[in-house]
């Protein structure tokens, strides 16, 4: 009978290995990283594992707080060693940015284009020098020992799921060069938005429905046994598309299906300020952010009356949007809405 690893046999191996204690400033010899990374490996060949990881994903997702960056979802107890998922749209990056401590990476669902960059010519030239291209295809996992300047890129035309495990101690600045490197100020898409400003749980929502339908996509595929609680879990924390997805790839539902029509939307946060304006033969429906009205939803003006109704109410029945519409047409225009991120749906 296989042996099923779980996320806690994996920390387990991290203090076999005699990892240093968090706060302790030695980092662990190589051969003990390599070490780790075999176990990383073995782990990630076994979906049992995966939705260990998974599940312990959704508990953080349901905080409900805007990421920037890799967010830990576990962290070694004693050793501080911290494990996250990285999400890769078709074509994403988060650019050239360096690691400054030793660090495991396994890409477990499609596959990533990694380019590395000579570390000490870069700093010298002050400019980014390449150095290796590397393919890593579903399964592969790289480790960075030594500090790193690399630029992973997401080149297929599917989405990409990886698992980063992560030293304590990465991410401090090392001081070895004088000036700092210009183009490790790359950031990918700044979010100009304060952590206390409404239009923050919009990010957020947005962000929660993109992990939840990339998880959910993943966990419907798996037959092992947490997959169909899990998969419950996402129904709860998903938009309606993505309900209606985990429904037609579990087979409790059919493609020609019409959406479910009675459900309620709210405004993601309370304090949300809507309005609309005409632009031609469309109207738009902008919100105020801490960088003033951001344009987020344009459509066709026929469904003015609908739009105007939403920056009224903060909470409403979908079966309630005004206008000349099927429930099949009432309900594409909420689905739109709630993609926003600015409406979310009520539990009933």
């Amino acid at each position: 009978m296989q042996c099923r690893m779980k996320l806690d046999d994996l920390a387990a191996t991290f203090h076999a290995l005699g990892f240093p204690c968090n706060g302790e400033q030695e980092h662990p010899a190589r051969n003990l990283v390599l070490a780790a990374r075999s176990g990383v490996t073995a782990a990630v060949g076994d979906d049992e594992f995966l939705t260990d990881c998974i599940s312990w994903e959704l508990r953080l997702i349901e905080d409900n707080r805007m990421r920037r960056g890799l967010v830990p979802f576990y962290t070694v107890p004693g050793l501080g060693v911290r494990f996250a998922f990285g999400y890769w749209p078709p074509g994403g990056t988060p650019g050239p940015h360096e690691h400054t401590a030793w660090t495991i990476t396994a890409v477990c669902r499609n596959e990533l284009e990694v380019l590395t960059y000579d570390r000490e010519e870069s700093y010298r030239r002050q400019e980014l020098v390449p150095k290796n291209r590397f393919q890593a295809p579903a399964g592969k996992v790289g480790f960075i020992y030594e500090p790193c300047i690399h630029a992973p890129r997401n080149t297929s035309r599917d989405w990409s799921l990886t698992l980063h495990v992560t030293s304590p101690r990465d991410g401090e600045r090392l001081g070895d060069y004088e000036k700092p490197l210009p183009a490790l100020n790359f950031r990918s898409r700044p979010t100009e938005v304060g952590d206390h400003h409404p239009y923050t749980s919009v990010i957020a929502a947005r962000q929660r429905q993109s992990c939840v339908h990339q998880l959910a996509r993943i966990l419907a595929l798996m037959d092992v046994p947490q997959a169909p609680h899990l998969l419950a879990k996402c129904m709860g924390l998903a938009s309606s598309a993505t309900r209606r997805l985990i429904d037609q790839m579990t087979q409790r539902s059919h493609p020609g299906d019409a959406p479910e029509s009675h459900w309620l939307l709210a405004y993601t946060h309370k304090d949300l300020v809507l309005s609309h304006r005409h632009e031609g033969d469309m109207v738009a429906l902008d919100v105020e952010t801490s960088n003033g009205p951001l344009e987020e939803f344009v459509i066709s003006d026929v469904a003015c009356e609908a739009i105007a109704f939403v920056t009224r109410e903060s909470i409403f029945d979908v079966r309630e949007l005004p206008g000349n519409f099927s429930a099949e047409e009432r309900a594409a225009i909420a689905e739109a809405l709630e993609e926003t991120g600015l409406f979310t749906r009520v539990p009933q």
